[in-house]
C-alpha cells in the first residue's frame, strides 16, 4: 500500500484504516511501515490490538524518558540506565512481580503514542516535500511469538487515538515543521533572560544545552508537549533557542529526574524567607518533610504542640501549612477549622496529612478548608506535585 500524496489527513486517514482493519481483522502480526531508507517503523498486533510499536530514531531516549517519568526510582537505585532496558527485559521483571503492571502499561502506551506520533510527522512532511508517502506490508505471525503480551495480558493499551488526537493538536498550532525529537541549545542567553519569563528562564538556563530534546525538556518541565513548545516557540523565533539534531546517546543531563529538575527550579525563584510549616507530632515524618520542603528552597519548621499551633502559626506567618490529620488533644480537622478563622491565613494554603485516602476524609479535610491532601508515607514526589499543584515552585 502507498499512501497518497495529496493532503496530510489522507496520510492519517491511511494509518487510521490500517489499523482499524487489522482490528477487524484480528491480526497477529507485524505492519511494517517506511518512508525511505531511513525512517522505518513497525506496529505489532495481538488478536487485533495493537500492543507494541518501534523505529530506531530515538530508541533508547524514548525507553529511559517513560522510565524517569512513571519509575524514576529505578535510577535512583542504582540500576544500568542503558541498552539492556528493553520491553522484554521490563516484561520478565513484571511477571516475576518484581516491576508494577501498571506502570509497564503506562510506559508501554507511552511508547507507542511516541512513536504513532513521529510516524504521523514524517510521513506528513515526506507527502509534503513531493516524497515517496509511506508503504506498508503486513507479516503475519504467531500468537506464540508474543508470549509476554500474552502473558502479561495487555491486550487493552490505546495509544492510537491519542497519538492521532495529539499530531491534529500539533499541525492546527502550525508546529509541523517542529520535530520534537530535536534538542534545544540556547544561543543568546542575554536575550532570553531579558525576554522569558523567570520560570522558563530558570529551567533552560542549565538544560537546554543541545543534548535534550524537545520531548527531554517537556517531561521534566511536568508539562506536556505542545503547552511546554508553544512557550518557548517565540524565543526560538528571535533565535535566542535554536533547535539542532542530536543522537540518541544518553548524557547525564538526559537522566536527571523531574523531581530534580523541580528542585533546581525551586531553588532559583522562592525568596530566600519563604517558609513551610508542619504541623505534626511524629518525629520521623517531620525529618521526611523537612528534607523535602528545604530541597525545594523552603525553610522548615515543625510544630509539634497542637496547643501552640495558633499562636507559632501567627509568629512564623508561613507560605503553606501542612497539617497531621490524627495529633492527641486536637484533631487536624478542628485545627484547620481554628486556623481558618484567623484574617491571616484565610488564602493561606493548608494540606491535610493522612495515613488514610477516603473520599470521605477528603470530603470531610474540604469542607474545613483543606486546600490539599496528601496521603502517608510522606514521599518526595506527592509533596513536590502538591507543592506544583498551589504553585508554590
Amino acid at each position: 500500500m502507498r499512501a497518497a500524496a495529496a493532503t496530510p489527513n489522507v496520510l492519517v486517514s491511511e494509518l487510521d484504516k490500517r489499523i482499524h482493519r487489522a482490528k477487524q481483522e484480528q491480526l497477529t502480526g507485524i505492519l511494517a511501515i517506511r518512508s525511505d531508507l531511513i525512517h522505518q517503523w513497525r506496529l505489532y498486533f495481538l488478536a487485533g490490538q495493537l500492543v507494541w510499536a518501534n523505529t530506531r530514531t530515538h530508541a533508547k531516549r524514548r525507553w529511559f524518558r517513560q522510565l524517569l517519568q512513571h519509575q524514576p526510582e529505578v535510577f535512583r537505585h542504582g540500576l544500568s540506565p542503558y541498552p539492556d532496558w528493553t520491553y522484554n527485559r521490563l516484561a520478565r521483571l513484571v511477571i516475576c512481580k518484581k516491576f508494577s503492571r501498571q506502570v509497564f502499561s503506562d510506559i508501554v502506551t507511552g511508547c507507542i503514542a511516541e512513536v504513532l506520533f513521529d510516524l504521523q510527522q514524517q510521513g506528513t512532511l515526506s507527502l509534503q516535500q513531493a516524497g515517496p508517502g509511506l508503504t506498508c506490508r503486513i507479516k503475519a505471525q504467531k500468537a506464540s511469538d508474543f508470549s509476554y503480551i500474552n502473558l502479561l495480558n495487555l491486550q487493552g493499551i490505546r495509544a492510537w487515538g491519542q497519538a492521532k488526537q495529539e499530531w491534529q493538536n500539533w499541525e492546527q498550532a502550525k508546529l509541523t515543521q517542529l520535530n520534537p525529537n530535536d534538542a534545544l541549545v540556547i544561543k543568546d542567553l542575554a536575550s532570553l533572560e531579558d525576554l522569558a519569563c523567570p520560570r522558563l528562564f530558570n529551567l533552560l538556563s542549565p538544560l537546554a544545552d543541545g543534548n535534550q530534546t524537545l520531548r527531554d525538556l517537556a517531561m521534566k518541565a511536568n508539562q506536556p508537549l505542545m503547552p511546554f513548545v508553544l512557550s518557548i516557540l517565540p524565543h526560538i523565533r528571535t533565535q535566542a533557542l535554536q533547535l539542532q539534531p542530536v543522537d540518541d546517546k544518553i548524557t547525564k543531563s538526559v537522566i536527571a529526574t523531574q523531581d530534580d529538575v523541580v528542585v533546581q527550579l525551586a531553588r532559583a525563584i522562592i525568596p530566600k524567607d519563604a517558609r513551610i510549616v508542619y504541623v505534626n507530632d511524629n518525629l520521623t515524618d517531620s525529618q521526611k518533610m523537612a528534607t523535602i520542603v528545604e530541597s525545594a528552597g523552603y525553610r522548615y519548621t515543625n510544630i509539634s504542640d497542637p496547643i501552640q499551633v495558633l499562636q507559632q502559626l501567627l509568629k512564623l506567618k508561613p507560605k503553606l501549612i501542612f497539617l497531621n490529620l490524627m495529633m492527641p488533644v486536637v484533631n487536624g480537622y478542628e485545627l484547620c477549622a481554628q486556623i481558618r478563622r484567623i484574617s491571616d491565613f484565610k488564602a493561606t494554603p493548608i494540606v491535610m496529612v493522612a495515613g488514610g485516602n477516603s473520599i470521605a476524609e477528603r470530603m470531610r479535610a474540604k469542607m474545613v478548608g483543606a486546600s490539599e491532601f496528601v496521603s502517608k508515607p510522606i514521599k518526595p514526589k506527592n509533596v513536590l506535585k502538591t507543592l506544583i499543584v498551589l504553585d508554590m515552585i
